[in-house]
């Protein structure tokens, strides 16, 4: 009977610490997804498209926050598999790579042109290897090794990627 005591006591003990932990809830219902992430920089400010929802700031944190709060719901980045950089933006690779918000596999490309439509960028992307990854990035920057990151094109109507372009 000790026994029992002694297993229902160290239950009730590990459900009451459970109950303490700071776990962070979401209502799934709430999520809002993002498949690829544009990033550009228009007027000398940072512009966050993940389709269904946007953000706009002077640096790249103040735009996440705004992609956060002006969103229908929770932005949910960890399900981007893509990250197109547009003109400019280049520069913005190193927070890009190390904000910690994005999935260190998410796809990585620039697009010289004008900013592609996040869901058509998603489609072509998920089906066009970039072979060019967050963690990649993020490696190559922290041993100052030089990269390339492969090129995104808009075409007659379409999208085209090429290889990668030294940066």
């Amino acid at each position: 009977m000790k026994k029992y005591a002694a297993w229902i006591v160290l239950t009730a003990a590990a459900l009451l610490l459970l109950g303490w932990m700071p776990f962070e809830r979401s209502d799934v219902a709430r999520l809002a997804p993002v498949e690829a992430l544009v990033v550009s920089v228009e007027q000398g400010r940072v512009v966050l498209d993940g389709g269904d929802c946007q953000g706009r700031g002077a640096t790249w944190q103040e735009a996440w926050q705004d992609l956060r709060q002006g969103a229908e719901g929770q932005v949910f980045l960890g399900t981007a598999e893509q990250v197109v950089l547009t003109g400019s933006a280049v520069e913005l690779l190193p927070q890009v790579a190390n904000s910690g918000v994005l999935r260190p596999a998410a796809q990585v490309c620039v697009c010289p042109g004008p900013a592609p439509d996040p869901k058509q960028a998603a489609a072509y992307l998920s089906a066009h290897e970039t072979g060019v990854t967050l963690q990649r990035v993020q490696a190559a920057l922290l041993r100052g090794d030089d990269f390339s990151l492969p090129v995104l094109t808009e075409t007659e109507g379409g999208l085209r990627l090429y290889a990668a372009a030294n940066r």
